[in-house]
């Protein structure tokens, strides 16, 4: 049950962000208090919620400083960090980000355009986390 919750956050994020470059705040909100209050009640906080806090301030801090990353995925991990583990977590960011790359490298070679070219990358960490799932 706790990876269907998961995989519909994800299809609700990367539907908003492929239509409309942004993803839901709401979701992010209450997704995250849940999953908070799901480690308090089950035990499960550990060292490995620091890990992922750490890894979705990272994420933040890319979408301050250079702005390629936006906010809203920074705070999407972060609410991700509390059902997820710190492998679970990193294993969907980097199959995420190969796919992204992966797709980048597609449309920068077929469609012509430039490398400024903005994707959304919640479909991506979706089929990342996805990737882990079946692996």
């Amino acid at each position: 049950m706790e990876r269907i919750c998961i995989l519909a956050f994800l299809g609700i994020n990367s539907w908003k962000d492929i239509r409309t470059r942004e993803v839901s705040l709401l979701s992010i909100v209450v997704f995250g208090i849940v999953g908070m209050i799901r480690a308090c009640f089950l035990g499960t906080v550990s060292v490995d919620l620091v890990w992922n806090v750490c890894m979705g301030a990272a994420v933040i801090m890319l979408s301050i400083s250079k702005g390629a990353v936006g906010m809203g995925d920074g705070l999407l991990f972060l609410s991700l960090g509390t059902v997820l583990s710190f492998e679970e977590l990193l294993s969907a960011f980097l199959l995420g980000l190969f796919c992204c790359c992966f797709w980048g490298i597609v449309v920068l070679f077929l469609s012509g355009k430039g490398k400024k070219t903005e994707m959304p990358f919640v479909p991506f960490l979706m089929l990342g986390y996805i990737g882990g799932l079946i692996y």
